[in-house]
């Protein structure tokens, strides 16, 4: 019979050791589960424990004490029990412990890092005017945004992929479109809408405004990676995403885009390039919920659109974002 080689490392003062190995199996239900199985081997409850370990609920000196356990409770399979004095003389340099005694190589033990992936984003905005959301002049659905860029996300623990820290850098696209035949015009320092003179194509002109935006937030994910012995790669599990926080902004381009038929009946296509006294910066709070690389994302501008206008108005996004 094929020996299972446990080693005992009394020497390596375990932090583990303050909480008696029968608490330890009684708290995990899938070693608890295990260690009660008459039907398993003990190499069987060992690469229970080894997925454990993996999966981050219990660390490796916690591992050490529950194999020897196991083993005491397994007469029937012959066991190699190595003391802390013998390691040093017969297994010191050579082998690594955990790598022995739970039989998972050190470059097998799943660690995470920063990650960067291209995203894009899209859907329905509006304004809020003076904090109100219903009744807005601009169309619902009509008037919508666009985002593209790069995020970035760091784990606070290279071994632990639950919480995280999201930001990265990204171009934004925000579109107001009116009604009832009117266009964006200036009276003085304000931004108003105003009945057109021209026949606008369907009745509505449409004012695109071009941010570049750092996004930030804390953020909290289920997906992680495990390695898959078989295949002698990691795979990554795919999981639920959900984060809050909020970002800066800087504009960089506004236009409005009219559209409409002349006396002659030629269609014509007309920007209108300026400043429109929107405000230089852009500033809000955000939230998502997803899974994976799809997420469900809204945003909310503190900053007012324009900067001078009586009724500050504040846009709002609501939109699916796509990662790759």
């Amino acid at each position: 019979m094929k020996k299972i080689l446990c080693i005992a490392l009394i020497a390596f003062g375990m932090t583990a050791q303050a909480q008696s190995v029968g608490s330890i199996i009684e708290n995990n239900e899938a070693i608890s589960a295990a260690s009660e199985n008459p039907g398993l081997t003990l190499k069987e409850k060992i690469t229970v424990v080894n997925n454990e370990v993996e999966a981050g609920t219990i660390t490796k000196e916690q591992a050490f004490l529950i194999i020897t356990e196991l083993s005491d409770k397994a007469p029937d399979e012959a066991v190699d029990v190595v003391s802390s004095e013998s390691y040093n003389e017969e297994w010191g340099g050579i082998h690594n412990p955990f790598e022995e005694a739970m039989e998972v190589k050190m470059d097998t033990v799943v660690k995470y890092r920063t990650e960067i992936s291209p995203f894009i984003a899209f859907g329905v905005g509006n304004v809020a005017t003076d904090k109100m959301f219903a009744n807005s002049e601009f169309g619902y659905m009509r008037s919508n945004y666009v985002e593209w860029g790069l995020s970035l996300r760091t784990p606070f623990s290279k071994t632990d992929n639950r919480w995280g820290v999201r930001y990265g850098l990204s171009f934004k696209y925000n579109g107001l479109a009116t009604t009832g035949n009117k266009e964006f015009a200036l009276n003085g320092n304000q931004t108003l809408t105003a009945v057109s003179d021209k026949n606008l194509r369907k009745g509505y002109a449409y004012l695109r405004n071009t941010y570049i935006s750092i996004p930030f937030s804390l953020d909290f994910t289920t997906a992680n990676k495990t390695y898959n012995a078989a295949n002698r790669k990691f795979v990554k599990n795919a999981g639920y995403n959900f984060g809050i926080g909020g970002y800066i902004g800087y504009n960089i381009n506004s236009k409005q885009h009219l559209r409409y038929n002349d006396e002659n009946g030629y269609k014509i296509y007309e920007q209108q390039k300026g400043d429109w006294n929107v405000n230089d910066f852009q500033y809000g709070l955000m939230a998502y919920i997803g899974q994976d690389k799809f997420k469900i994302v809204a945003k909310y501008d503190l900053s007012p659109v324009f900067s001078d206008n009586t009724a500050d108005q504040n846009y709002w996004s609501l939109g699916l974002q796509i990662g790759f």
